[in-house]
């Protein structure tokens, strides 16, 4: 079953390694086969109904080495990651890249200069509430973790623990700066993180939001943080997402794999997050 599994990879990587900006006939996006940080992409080409080619990659195949034991897929790619998005003017390795050449290219990065400057910032401000040291992401991973660091550094995160590290209250205090963010914008009639209509800036921030921390703790988002949860409701509530979330997303938002992660998102964690 490895070597089938492996043999996968080096098709995939082979492809990968072939792509260019010459030789895509129509777009093409290249993930791992889960919501991670593809949400946001996937959607805008959902919402833009652009045409494009997905290769999917599954987490088994992507884990898969070489006879040096390097994982085959790290190979293929400019950053040694996924996503990739190749058209004709762009091969891009890096989500937020990737994000701000579509949100340009189709009208989602805000009308004005202030604006576009706005989306970038709640772009940043997204990544990090995921991947910095005090985002979730960290708080997730447990692998070679003691049971007793990954139970102290969840409470220390959540703010129901003392502060482990620099890690204390992160998960407040992110979603409170969201809330800054929608409080700050000077056309919220609309309820959008950054102008009066949508942006990048709210699916990234959706993405983060409902399939992220509020799937990590529902009743805890529900209650604390209402106004973001009817942001996530708002967003969900545009026809063209609701149709990606109920017949396109992937099941999972992590690694479907128990010793890696902490409260992993399965399929039925995802159900409900966007109908209340």
């Amino acid at each position: 079953m490895s070597d089938d599994l492996a043999g996968q990879a080096r098709e995939i990587a082979a492809r990968l390694q072939n792509l260019s900006t010459g030789s895509a006939d129509k777009p093409v996006f290249a993930y791992l086969d889960l919501i991670g940080i593809g949400w946001p992409i996937r959607c805008l080409l959902h919402l833009k109904q652009i045409d494009y080619e997905l290769i999917s990659i599954p987490i088994q195949v992507w884990l898969q080495t070489d006879e040096g034991g390097e994982v085959i897929l790290r190979k293929a790619t400019n950053n040694a990651h996924v996503p990739l998005y190749v058209d004709g003017e762009v091969s891009l390795n890096q989500s937020l890249s990737i994000l701000e050449y579509l949100g340009d290219k189709h009208g989602l990065m805000g009308d004005t200069p202030a604006e576009r400057w706005g989306v970038k910032e709640v772009m940043a401000h997204a990544y990090d509430a995921l991947f910095s040291w005090g985002g979730l992401l960290p708080i997730i991973a447990k692998i070679n973790v003691p049971d007793g660091v990954v139970e102290a550094r969840l409470q220390a995160f959540l703010g129901d623990g003392p502060p482990w590290g620099i890690v204390g209250g992160c998960y407040g205090r992110n979603l409170k700066s969201f809330e800054n963010y929608l409080d700050a914008n000077a056309h919220n009639a609309g309820g959008f993180m950054v102008g009066s209509r949508l942006s990048v800036a709210d699916l990234h921030a959706f993405n983060v939001l409902c399939n992220w921390y509020k799937a990590f703790d529902p009743e805890r988002f529900k209650a604390q943080h209402p106004k973001l949860n009817d942001f996530v409701l708002r967003i969900a509530a545009i026809p063209e997402v609701r149709d990606y979330i109920q017949n396109h997303q992937e099941a999972t938002t992590w690694l479907p794999i128990p010793p890696l992660g902490l409260r992993l998102t399965t399929p039925e964690a995802l159900v409900g997050l966007i109908d209340e």
